[in-house]
């Protein structure tokens, strides 16, 4: 697991520049949690072993909120671990959750967008019926591109992990 958690470090510098070099079109936000509001989440069996590190480390009084979301827990809507409009596994967050907010390139050359685009947020500024007028990073940020140095295992949505 350090050799992952060194990864993320240097994972983490990365995507901080491809967030400032597109700054003037990321809207996100300190308390803007819309991208935790609605999804499917997915991650790799590696990421998931990593988040409940974070998520053992949490104060009691966290880990009974995420308790009560996960008994509530419904496909495609609120991450469980979103408390009070944060991320309460911050630091040990998916990828998918470290690349949310970025336009950028994945497989056959099509440029992902984060959904928020649609809700007038991120890269609405420069997104037109389906395509986006400036170049987006040049890097596919797919969770298996990502972690393709690693053994992994399989990718499955959080819901199907916890309530699976």
């Amino acid at each position: 697991m350090q050799k992952y958690t060194d990864f993320l470090k240097e994972l983490d510098l990365k995507l901080q520049n491809y967030f400032n070099q597109h700054k003037q079109h990321i809207h996100c936000r300190a308390g803007c949690s819309s991208c935790c509001e609605t999804g499917d989440y997915p991650l790799s069996q590696l990421e998931l072993e990593y988040l409940m590190q974070g998520y053992i480390k949490l104060d009691n009084e966290v880990k009974i909120k995420v308790q009560e979301n996960i008994k509530c827990m419904k496909r495609g809507k609120s991450c469980p671990f979103l408390v009070d409009n944060k991320c309460s596994i911050y630091p040990n967050r998916p990828i998918i959750c470290r690349v949310h907010g970025l336009a950028y390139l994945c497989n056959n050359n099509k440029v992902k967008v984060p959904y928020c685009t649609n809700d007038n947020k991120n890269y609405s500024d420069v997104y037109d019926n389906g395509e986006i007028t400036i170049n987006p990073v040049a890097e596919n940020l797919d969770t298996p591109n990502v972690l393709k140095d690693f053994e992994y295992g399989e990718i499955r949505n959080l819901y199907d992990w916890i309530k699976g």
